[in-house]
């Protein structure tokens, strides 16, 4: 998989991602606590977390960004 190929967009609780079919999102606390583990089943999927607001990272596979959920 591509790195540049993968896109994450942040709306609120909701993670867009494209690009990252049959990946693994890791939602990981910026104390290193990994918060949440989603399977990427399609070539764009929309992922709603149920975590509280806050600063996370995000990873899929080597991507690697910062995220503030609110």
């Amino acid at each position: 998989m591509d790195a540049d190929n993968i896109n994450i967009t942040v709306n609120g609780m909701t993670l867009n991602v494209a690009g990252a079919s049959g990946q693994v999102l890791e939602v990981v606390s910026l104390t290193g606590r990994k918060v949440a583990s989603v399977k990427i089943e399609s070539q764009s999927q929309r992922v709603e977390l149920n975590i509280p607001k806050g600063c996370y990272i995000l990873k899929i596979g080597k991507v690697v960004r910062k995220v503030s959920l609110r």
